[in-house]
């Protein structure tokens, strides 16, 4: 019987997190991990020269998590922005590839000049943009879906041809069915602090973009991987369980928590915390708080898929920009591709070579997306021939397949969370971490992390004013 104060479930950036901070804290605290490798879906691959990104190849620097964590971790100086050169990105529509229009904050114009200049929107299309310059704001509660706010402030064309296929790289999500208040508050607190959407755009453009002196999106000169492998050796004296799940989470006849493993080993902490997918989550709640486990099986997972492929830059035409999304209702089979050694520095092994990588998955590509590797790479070389005119055979491919990837933040997905945490309220020292709840991109992942850490190292002290250390051996 193995006896820490407190079990991590789950080695995703959030699980990593926690278990860092709970060292920091002078507990004792064992991971366990169902995979053969830890960091989640933050996956970089060195191979012959090229960079390879499973998962996410950046993140928001604007916010601050992400950044704390590395300067923490001693990697503040491995941070890079995008190349400047090549910024800017494209959407395809009715057969030809047009540009974003400049200034935008994601989907909303922050100035008004290039939008009347885009070839992306039809004339009436543009007009019905600048009628957020008068409309009244909303005076709502209740949860608008994606479509709803976007529809209403800018109209049908910005929402199909702007909004969802660049929501679609983000959430893989349906934006008819997207929250709003749990996928981007921040548009909400825009315009009922502003009224205009375009006025609030303008005002955050006009201060810096990250004040940090970086890009937008920024990463780490070796990839991603970085972050998880420094979070992963910070872990020096913990002790990390992989390769096994667990199946059971009940409680134990002292107060605490008993898990039991695939491998039959069994687990006795005083405090857990369950980083793991909400369906898992859910799973392992049912025995122990139903009402949270059904609050937390409500929240949807998407399958996505990623492929990658190495050119020779004499067979490509000239790729302008960091890439391009496709609205779904162009009926293609790809989400988008990112021309990622024109995004970041270092990704080829040299300048002849060109690294591409295409996204497939959301609503309407989860049979596809779990196709199978041949499969996926066979569509996803018909559709740079379609899209781009690329005939040529790539010099390499790497595949990426997540089944269940991507949560979904629907309709009163924020209602489900706060039922799931306020019944969680009868399990003590019981926390949730991860992407199902407060955020999917990695500086959320981060932050909740570090809050299921801080609630857990709350429990204990209330109960042991001077923490004692785990034992690693013991009987039953």
């Amino acid at each position: 019987m193995i006896e820490p104060q407190v079990v991590v479930v789950g080695g995703g950036i959030s699980g990593l997190v926690a278990t860092h901070s709970l060292k920091q804290g002078g507990v004792g605290v064992v991971l366990v991990e169902k995979s053969s490798r830890l960091g989640g879906k933050v996956v970089t691959e060195h191979d012959d020269g090229f960079l390879i990104e499973g998962g996410p190849d950046s993140f928001v620097a604007g916010k601050t998590s992400v950044l704390e964590l590395a300067r923490e971790l001693g990697l503040e100086g491995q941070v890079i922005s995008s190349r400047p050169e090549h910024r800017g990105s494209h959407v395809w529509w009715q057969g030809e590839l047009h540009p974003l229009p400049g200034g935008l904050l994601l989907m909303v114009p922050s100035r008004v000049r290039p939008l009347l200049g885009s070839s992306l929107l039809s004339w009436r299309g543009r007009i019905r943009v600048l009628a957020d310059l008068v409309l009244p704001r909303s005076r709502e509660e209740k949860d608008e879906s994606l479509e709803s706010f976007v529809t209403r402030r800018l109209g049908r064309e910005v929402l199909t041809r702007i909004a969802e296929p660049l929501i679609a790289g983000i959430h893989a999500a349906e934006p008819a069915t997207m929250s709003l208040r749990a996928s981007f508050p921040r548009f909400i607190d825009m315009e009922r602090e502003h009224r205009s959407l375009i006025l609030a755009a303008r005002s955050a453009a006009s201060r810096s973009a990250s004040g940090n002196g970086l890009s937008h999106f920024a990463s780490f000169e070796r990839g991603m991987g970085q972050l998880s492998s420094a979070l992963v050796a910070a872990l020096d004296g913990v002790e990390v369980i992989i390769g096994v799940a667990v199946t059971r989470l009940s409680r134990d006849k002292r107060g605490g928590y008993r898990l039991t493993l695939s491998d039959e080993r069994e687990i006795r902490a005083g405090a857990v915390i369950l980083a793991t997918p909400a369906r898992v989550t859910a799973d392992l709640l049912y025995e122990l708080e139903p009402e949270a486990a059904t609050a937390i099986s409500g929240i949807h997972q998407v399958a996505t898929a990623t492929i990658t492929l190495a050119y020779r830059k004499s067979d490509l035409p000239g790729l302008t920009g960091s890439g391009f999304v496709v609205p779904s209702v162009q009926g293609r089979r790809i989400m988008g591709v990112s021309y990622l050694s024109q995004k970041w520095e270092g990704r080829v092994p040299d300048p002849r070579f060109a690294l591409l990588r295409a996204f497939i998955g959301g609503p309407h590509g989860q049979e596809l997306a779990q196709a199978g590797d041949d499969r996926l790479r066979a569509v996803v070389r018909e559709e740079l021939a379609a899209i781009l005119g690329i005939n040529a055979s790539p010099v390499r491919t790497w595949a990426h397949a997540w089944n269940e990837g991507l949560h979904q933040y629907t309709i009163g997905h924020i209602d489900r969370v706060e039922r799931a945490e306020a019944a969680l309220g009868a399990l003590p020292g019981v926390a949730l971490a991860g992407a199902a709840f407060h955020g999917i991109g990695l500086n959320e992942c981060v932050e909740s992390g570090r809050r299921a850490a801080a609630s857990v190292l709350e429990t204990l002290a209330s109960r042991y004013p001077a923490p004692i250390r785990s034992s690693a051996g013991g009987g039953d």
